[in-house]
């Protein structure tokens, strides 16, 4: 409570903001027909990063039949990870020069004041799930499900009992995972959806996309997701530094 109250001043725009589209003059505008192409090229990344986990957990199992079932599970999710990560960078590398000195889009600084914003937004993330979770419009979404449903990936990880499997699982949950979400839904995604509608609409959609990467099915509570996309938006266009929430997200995942 004390989180939110913190963080509502300061992240709530005014209303005109809410209510109207708005580039930044810094930002190159994007047209909807190549927001469109980005999405879709995006998108199909995503699901070849899913090829090659399911490829790598094959090649793993066959050229290493001892390999423990933790590790192998571990270095294939890893493997899909770095593929879709290295894939989104370069598309927006390419396309936009996102990670370009000094490009408009990367808006990370390290030497701002940010630790109150991180504190406050993982408090902030804790009501936000659980109120979501109670308004989950079916009980296999929210918490209630979530101990007898398909485990999630965090409560994988928290499982595993193979310290290498354990500590490449927290790198990606924690560590290159929040990264390149937070670069994806807040610093390129949030952005580009306010050149062409209100921020009381851009926010929700990509929260709602982001909520949706995730999966939809048991285990994987769409809405309390989605408010968790919120409370990172408001972190970030609240204090206008992605490094904020990076870290937020970071401290979220475990």
């Amino acid at each position: 409570a004390a989180a939110a109250l913190w963080l509502a001043p300061r992240c709530v725009p005014p209303l005109a903001a809410l209510s109207s589209p708005a580039s930044e003059p810094s930002l190159p505008r994007l047209s909807r027909r190549r927001l469109a192409f980005l999405l879709a090229a995006l998108g199909a990344r995503y699901l070849l990063s899913g090829c090659i986990k399911q490829g790598a957990g094959w090649l793993l199992a066959a050229a290493t039949p001892r390999l423990a079932a933790p590790r192998a599970w571990a270095l294939a999710t890893l493997a899909g990870h770095l593929a879709w990560v290295g894939m989104a960078v370069r598309l927006l590398g390419d396309e936009l020069g996102f990670f370009a000195p000094r490009s408009a889009w990367l808006r990370l600084d390290w030497s701002a004041s940010w630790l109150r914003w991180v504190l406050c937004g993982a408090a902030a993330c804790v009501p936000a799930f659980e109120l979501a979770s109670s308004l989950a419009p079916s009980p296999e979404l929210g918490l209630g499900a979530l101990a007898s449903a398909a485990p999630t990936i965090t409560a994988q990880i928290t499982s595993l009992d193979d310290g290498l499997a354990f500590a490449l699982s927290v790198f990606t949950a924690c560590a290159s995972g929040p990264f390149l979400e937070e670069v994806l839904y807040r610093g390129f995604l949030l952005r580009a959806l306010r050149q062409h509608m209100p921020l009381g609409l851009a926010a929700p959609a990509s929260a709602a996309l982001f909520a949706l990467h995730h999966g939809t099915g048991p285990g994987q509570p769409t809405l309390p997701l989605a408010a968790l996309g919120l409370v990172f938006s408001a972190t970030f266009v609240g204090s206008g530094n992605l490094a904020v929430s990076i870290l937020t997200h970071s401290l979220r995942n475990p």
